[in-house]
């Protein structure tokens, strides 16, 4: 399952220093009532739960003598997430329950106030309309998978979760190769970024960029391997794409000591916007 899902925890510190460079400033350009996150790699949620924790915290420092409930609800409304494996989503969501039961003061489920959760289970690359780039999909495939959903999946959530776009996308994408030679070609249709043998890391970059809005240049940030900047199969993304983007800071993490992280890594931060200045901070771990 782990290599399948390629499951990896992301470390707290990695989380943290994701966060302090995408939803703090995604709060102060867009403000606390109208900024949305998304994971679209969410897992079991670690980003997310570290994104409500710090909501939490800005409208207890706004609303001091609020209704718990109401505040929490009001977290739990702006940080949504997809992923792949349906256990690691219920994984999630449990989670963030035990957080806005912990604001309540509420130790039993049975009193547990009936939040509501913008988690769904599916395939981020596949479904939702690739906003404001568009391309054809599904040339000379018997199906279009992106119209196929399994029973684990909630078609209208993952429409509507990822038929908008949010003012911080943040996570940490799988790293591997495509097996299914199918879905492979299906990721190639519909996302101009891939090149050759590519890795997942390539079409979610993409994704990423893509589920950002536009409008004052929502905040991007992202923990990947750096594969795509040594090997062939990054070449359109680097020349096509990157050069196009508000690419702020490309951060070398391939020497820290990221535990269970094997793969060289690479932390990306942008704004989905064109580049303006077109300088790109180059760091090191």
């Amino acid at each position: 399952a782990r290599k399948r899902y390629a499951l990896c925890q992301t470390p707290e510190f990695v989380v943290d220093f994701i966060l302090d460079r995408t939803l703090t400033p995604a709060l102060d350009v867009f403000g606390l009532e109208q900024t949305r996150l998304i994971d679209p790699t969410c897992g079991s949620g670690h980003f997310l739960l570290a994104a409500f924790d710090r909501l939490i915290a800005k409208w207890l420092e706004r609303e001091p003598g609020g209704n718990p409930r109401v505040l929490a609800q009001r977290a739990l409304d702006a940080v949504y997430g997809v992923d792949l494996n349906p256990f690691a989503v219920e994984i999630a969501e449990f989670r963030l329950l035990i957080a806005a039961l912990r604001l309540c003061q509420t130790k039993r489920l049975e009193a547990a106030p009936n939040f509501t959760f913008q988690l769904a289970a599916g395939d981020s690359l596949l479904h939702g309309r690739l906003l404001g780039r568009e391309r054809a999909v599904q040339r000379g495939l018997y199906s279009d998978p992106a119209k196929c959903f399994y029973a684990t999946e909630d078609e209208q959530a993952l429409k509507r979760i990822l038929g908008q776009q949010y003012h911080a996308v943040v996570g940490n994408p799988p790293y591997i190769n495509v097996s299914d030679t199918a879905l492979r070609d299906t990721y190639r249709a519909r996302y101009g970024s891939c090149y050759g043998v590519y890795q997942l890391g390539v079409p979610f970059t993409e994704r990423f960029w893509n589920l950002a809005t536009p409008e004052a240049g929502g905040f991007i940030g992202l923990i990947t391997s750096n594969a795509f900047a040594k090997r062939s199969f990054g070449k359109t993304l680097i020349e096509d794409y990157l050069r196009r983007w508000d690419l702020t800071h490309i951060i070398d993490t391939s020497g820290a000591h990221i535990p269970d992280h094997g793969t060289p890594t690479a932390i990306l931060f942008g704004r989905n916007r064109p580049p303006a200045p077109p300088v790109v901070e180059i760091g090191r771990a």
